[in-house]
């Protein structure tokens, strides 16, 4: 490399350091993600665990946003976050105008791609604004679209969506079901309650009972009536946002920790109609306390202040 290239590859680094202080600074304002998908996460949620090789492609480098092992390294846009990397990246740089890059490494899911191997060229290559690269593409096929955009919760919510979805048939069973979360991994706790409920009634029953038995009983005899007194209560007005499906999962979490404040109960129905019964209040009630908070004038009730932390620890 001549000492122009070199300089040349370093002002593009150091462009694009500052392109990743801004991102990041945009990002506290305006809340868009700027942090790369981590591929092992959202592996944890395909049911189909080894790719179809689909050999050798032209891929497009703004639809490459997550990393194998590299994701803390760069920004979704594949910008450096450390000036670490600055040798191996000035180095990437000058292969591009010399001998050129052998294809990256990357896997495709729901219409984005994962670097396995290549990271330094995908940034490079933002950089000099090339818009595609070659790459061994290996693709997890999956009945989701993630969006270039989408943050990690969001990708999440919809493959553990999917994945409820064809494990139970509840969509087909119950097209109207309104089961849907703000949070990542809600749905792994509704597939233990159908498990539990199954061993339950089998032995209740001296009988095996099927699976899809197991989800319509689920349904019509611990989610629906739970969730009915949701939809009747006044729970979920402190929670914008949030879902009656959130509220229902919560409930199950914290059944044990719930008994000590409120008392017994048999089942979740009966405590969501306790917590129902103590914080219920009329629509004069409702509005003079909703006119109160904007006023800056009341405080979150203790209820909604304990959900709500949980909601964002968990």
């Amino acid at each position: 490399m001549t000492g122009q290239d070199r300089s040349g590859a370093m002002q593009r680094f150091d462009s694009a350091r500052k392109k990743a202080f801004l991102d990041k600074m945009a990002a506290s304002l305006t809340g868009r993600p700027t942090e790369m998908l981590p591929f092992d996460a959202i592996r944890s949620e395909l049911r189909q665990q080894n790719p179809f090789y689909r050999g050798i492609q032209e891929i497009p480098v703004d639809l490459i946003v997550g990393s194998v092992g590299r994701y803390r390294e760069f920004t979704r846009r594949f910008l450096p976050l450390s000036d670490s990397l600055r040798e191996r990246w000035v180095g990437v740089d000058s292969l591009a105008s010399t001998t050129g890059w052998p294809p990256i490494d990357a896997y495709l899911v729901g219409g984005v791609y994962f670097a396995n191997d290549g990271n330094h060229r995908v940034s490079v290559a933002r950089q000099l604004g090339i818009p595609t690269i070659e790459a061994h593409v290996r693709e997890y096929p999956v009945d989701v679209q993630i969006g270039p955009d989408d943050s990690l919760d969001e990708a999440l919510i919809r493959l553990g969506e999917r994945n409820f979805m064809d494990k139970t048939g509840l969509e087909k069973m119950v097209p109207d079901h309104r089961i849907q979360f703000t949070s990542p991994g809600r749905y792994r706790e509704l597939l233990a309650q159908i498990h539990n409920l199954r061993q339950i009634l089998s032995v209740i029953d001296e009988a095996e009972m099927s699976f899809d038995d197991a989800v319509a009983a689920w349904y019509e005899m611990i989610y629906l009536p739970t969730v009915q007194i949701i939809r009747d209560s006044t729970l979920l007005a402190d929670f914008p946002g949030r879902t009656e499906a959130d509220l229902f999962v919560w409930l199950s979490l914290h059944r044990d920790k719930l008994k000590t404040v409120y008392g017994d109960y048999a089942n979740l129905t009966d405590l969501a109609g306790i917590l129902a019964n103590k914080y219920k209040e009329g629509s004069i009630d409702k509005m003079a306390r909703q006119v109160r908070r904007l006023l800056g004038l009341d405080d979150l009730p203790p209820l909604a202040e304990s959900l709500d932390a949980d909601f964002e620890e968990e």
